[in-house]
């Protein structure tokens, strides 16, 4: 979209759209099948599962740019700002612009603008926009900002350059030397890279103090660089700039919005992408991304309030107190209790919590005043965004949570498996959701709900070639890849390939296909596992010739 565009006037963004067949194209590259004539208020309707009277829509799709988008927030006047990675990579990202306005025919619709096409970003994660307009960046090295607007003349800013809040970060023994170029990115061997290097954010009502994520370098501060101390201690979570920990900025409450004080605020945490303020209360709540356990049910998720000063127990202790497997015989399991904060909330396990949201709009009533949360992970229990009860404060009230969007479980020609990211409030009521691996910006609003076809309902099967060459990868996949990927624990090669239809299986490009991009680049098992597995990388050569027959077997 050309950054000539004007935006005749800001109105509501998600006024009914004309001539859907146009958008068709869209959607289907982000896998969602979509019918012209089924809406939900105002957009193509998604078929997910839904409460009555609350639906899903889609905005925009990968056709529009977008690649692997993650946060989001609205402006005042109502554009849609989109934090857009662009891939685990250096310098690729970007922030997009998403509004509505006229081109220049005159032609009113929907337009996106890439604020970036030349002076990219790396990895941009965490998004806010403070009262003055201007747009908080989450990096792996700290916070920048900048005005994506002209304050006179209301033209987008391309490649602004940034304005650095912070970057302490940047100092850090586990970001300094893998963040100073592409080339020394890339050169950096994948045990050494830092495993959680995204930067999520969130503000208090007076935009006076803002609380970073800065996730651990490793799954278990078991791998990766200056690990564990003389003394037994994990140093990404006990050092002065510590890793595996939230941050506190506080920053002065004028215009200027200068850094007053950087400082931890909470350890022990091992990846704090789900991150909010009450904006009444100012209670800090957090999402924790558990461990890599094998166990399908193990370790919890939790929703932590937190406080000062505390400690929550990554990498040392997990679930109801549970010493985690690098520090058995290390810690005591009265520590666990003791010594660390407890959950306010366990979740399923593997749920990967990466978005929360205080929903406090009249839209949807039977969400009013309930913390939404959006479950990312790829296992049985993801694929979700659920809600739960709080009191005034923002706390927790119940272990009960209340399905808002399911039955997002891939089904091909249909929709594909849900990966829900950011959460966003609207000025509408409505609910912005960013669906990062399949490239897509969706929206929660009122309407029907969508008349979602049974989930174990699939297109066309598998030819008998197929079978026969996959079968010799039943044993291998169900040692080395089952603990991870849900897909490989069925009985059979069959019911096995069923389940990878529509998620590591690309029917339309089987060359595409993840199964065999991630076992081609060795991506499958992850390294960490291997030693856990008894895998040794010789096997590939061995496996990696019967998996590109397995993929030839699935061209017409």
């Amino acid at each position: 979209m050309k950054a000539k565009w004007h935006v005749s006037k800001w109105i509501t963004l998600f006024s009914l759209l004309a001539g859907f067949s146009a958008y068709a194209e869209v959607f289907e590259k982000s896998g969602y099948r979509l019918d012209a004539t089924v809406l939900c208020d105002g957009l193509p309707q998604v078929q997910v599962g839904t409460p009555e009277g609350i639906c899903v829509g889609i905005l925009a799709g990968k056709q529009d740019g977008l690649k692997m988008p993650r946060y989001a927030v609205q402006s005042k006047e109502g554009v849609i700002y989109v934090s857009e990675m662009g891939g685990w990579a250096y310098a690729k990202g970007t922030i997009y612009a998403v509004y509505r306005g006229k081109d220049s025919q005159g032609v009113e619709k929907t337009a996106i603008v890439n604020l970036f096409p030349t002076k990219k970003l790396t990895m941009p994660n965490g998004l806010v926009m403070d009262p003055e307009g201007r747009l908080y960046v989450g990096t792996p090295t700290g916070v920048v900002r900048f005005a994506p607007r002209d304050a006179k003349t209301g033209q987008f800013n391309i490649d602004a350059t940034p304005e650095v809040v912070v970057n302490d970060f940047a100092k850090s023994i586990f970001r300094k030397d893998e963040y100073v170029s592409a080339s020394e990115y890339n050169s950096m061997a994948t045990k050494y890279k830092n495993k959680h290097p995204l930067l999520q954010m969130a503000v208090n009502s007076t935009f006076t103090e803002m609380y970073i994520n800065v996730g651990a370098p490793s799954d278990d501060c078991g791998s990766g660089i200056k690990t564990i101390d003389e003394s037994g201690k994990c140093i990404q979570s006990e050092s002065p700039l510590a890793s595996a920990a939230v941050w506190k900025i506080n920053l002065s409450n004028d215009s200027q919005r200068k850094a007053i004080k950087v400082a931890p605020f909470a350890r022990g945490l091992r990846n704090s992408m789900a991150l909010a303020v009450h904006p009444v209360s100012g209670v800090v709540i957090q999402g924790e991304n558990g461990i890599d356990l094998p166990s399908e049910d193990l370790p919890y998720e939790e929703l932590n309030i937190l406080e000062e000063g505390r400690h929550y127990g990554w990498p040392y202790c997990h679930s109801r107190g549970e010493v985690a497997p690098n520090f058995q015989g290390k810690v005591a399991p009265e520590m666990c209790a003791k010594q660390f904060a407890l959950p306010k909330v366990f979740m399923p396990a593997h749920t990967a919590p990466l978005g929360l949201l205080y929903y406090r709009s009249e839209l949807l009533p039977s969400l009013k005043g309930k913390l939404l949360v959006a479950w990312h992970g790829y296992q049985k229990y993801g694929q979700r965004i659920v809600a739960y009860p709080v009191d005034e404060r923002g706390v927790p009230t119940d272990t009960q949570y209340q399905e808002i969007v399911f039955g997002w479980k891939a089904q091909e020609g249909v929709r594909p498996r849900g990966a829900p990211t950011g959460l966003a409030a609207l000025n509408d009521g409505s609910i912005l959701v960013i669906d990062d691996k399949n490239g897509a910006i969706l929206r929660i609003s009122q309407g029907k709900k969508a008349e979602v076809r049974p989930e174990d309902l699939v297109v066309g099967g598998f030819s008998e070639k197929t079978l026969k060459a996959f079968e010799p990868l039943v044993p291998f996949v169900k040692k080395n890849c089952a603990m991870c990927h849900t897909q490989f624990q069925k009985d059979t090669g069959k019911e096995i390939l069923g389940d990878m239809r529509g998620t590591m299986l690309n029917l339309s490009s089987p060359s595409e296909s993840s199964f065999w991009v991630k076992l081609k680049t060795r991506q499958m098992p992850p390294e960490m596992m291997r030693s856990s597995l008894g895998f040794h990388d010789q096997e590939y050569e061995q496996v990696l010739p019967q998996v590109e027959a397995f993929i030839k077997s699935l061209n017409p």
